[in-house]
């Protein structure tokens, strides 16, 4: 099959990881031939993923940002298996679990690629724009932050920014050539795969995180990966639907798994941490459309809303609120400005 392309010319449990000579991440084997791969501290290669190792061929589920990092996880793939890759999944649109597709279909021809049909519109509609626009304006953040290394003082502080700075001149090389590589298979509710005695069933179940989120299950062996639908933390609500978040996760949640892995951060034991998020999630969604059908202003309901309930066990989050961009994204919803 020939695959379509772009060519963008412009609660938580640690599982000891396996030896892995990867600088990006770790594989960490979570079930027989089930690997999460984990995002290292420091690392900038978006998110986490996984490897399924089937009886004749491979699945890897999200690409990282760039096709280098994805060529990074395909060397240790080899490690373990000389079966091939035969499915690559987006669990969403966004760059940084899409961009590396181009090196699956460059290694394995006959590679498929899976998602929602959301997820495909989405990236034709939004991640190529975005692309386009990296491409416009890095050369110049590039420069600002070598005129602002030149001056720092401290030998470490430069150090770092030199180092950001090297990372940002990679992935100007490789955006410069990188072609997105769109799905080739697309479901609306759910697809199974049945290789050999696997069972892998890739679900949607409503609009969250994006508009075409899907969770990988493997019924058999317990074992979620979420994708961005959740993670330690209080999720990026950049591209959300808040009050459909909340009923998503509840759909999920009553998925018998033990083990998941979610989009960012380590992988999880159990529904605790879900259900912290969702209960988060309510609350807020919960608070600012009310305040914000009485008419109240968003500062408005900034300065009334206080979430520090549910700071325990939410990473990164940010008193009183919680997180100002997931606020202000639930606030527009309920105005009607997201369609």
């Amino acid at each position: 099959m020939k695959k379509q392309t772009w060519l963008v010319l412009l609660g938580t449990l640690l599982v000891p990881a396996i030896a892995c000579a990867s600088t990006n991440f770790d594989l960490q084997k979570i079930g027989d031939g089930v690997y999460a791969v984990i995002v290292k501290p420091g690392n900038i290669v978006g998110s986490n993923g996984a490897v399924i190792i089937n009886k004749d061929d491979v699945l890897i589920i999200d690409t990282h940002y760039r096709p280098s990092m994805a060529a990074e996880l395909m060397a240790e793939v080899k490690k373990l298996t000389p079966k091939p890759i035969r499915y690559v999944v987006n669990t969403h649109w966004h760059n940084d679990h899409t961009q590396g597709n181009e090196a699956y279909v460059n290694a394995f021809p006959n590679v498929e690629y899976l998602s929602h049909v959301n997820t495909r519109r989405d990236i034709i509609a939004k991640a190529i724009p975005s692309i386009k626009d990296s491409l416009a304006t890095l050369p110049a953040d590039i420069q600002r932050r070598e005129q602002a290394a030149a001056a720092l003082t401290d030998a470490a502080a430069k150090t770092r920014a030199m180092a950001e700075i090297a990372d940002r001149k990679l992935y100007l090389s490789e955006l410069q050539k990188m072609q997105i590589t769109l799905p080739t298979l697309t479901f609306d509710h759910s697809m199974i795969l049945h290789r050999g005695d696997r069972e892998i069933q890739l679900l949607y179940f409503g609009r969250g995180h994006t508009a075409g989120d899907v969770v990988t299950y493997l019924p058999k062996e317990k074992i979620l990966i979420a994708g961005d639908l959740i993670t330690n933390g209080i999720p990026n609500y950049r591209d959300s639907f808040p009050a459909e978040w909340t009923a998503t996760l509840k759909g999920v949640s009553h998925l018998d798994f033990e083990t998941l892995v979610s989009g960012h951060g380590p992988v999880q034991t159990g529904k605790s941490q879900m259900l912290r998020l969702i209960t988060f999630m309510d609350d807020m969604v919960g608070q600012v459309r009310k305040m914000a059908n009485e008419g109240k202003s968003f500062d408005e309901v900034k300065a009334s809303l206080d979430l520090s309930k549910h700071k325990d066990g939410l990473a990164g989050f940010q008193p009183p609120l919680g997180n100002e961009v997931a606020v202000k994204r639930t606030y527009d919803e309920a105005k009607g400005l997201i369609p």
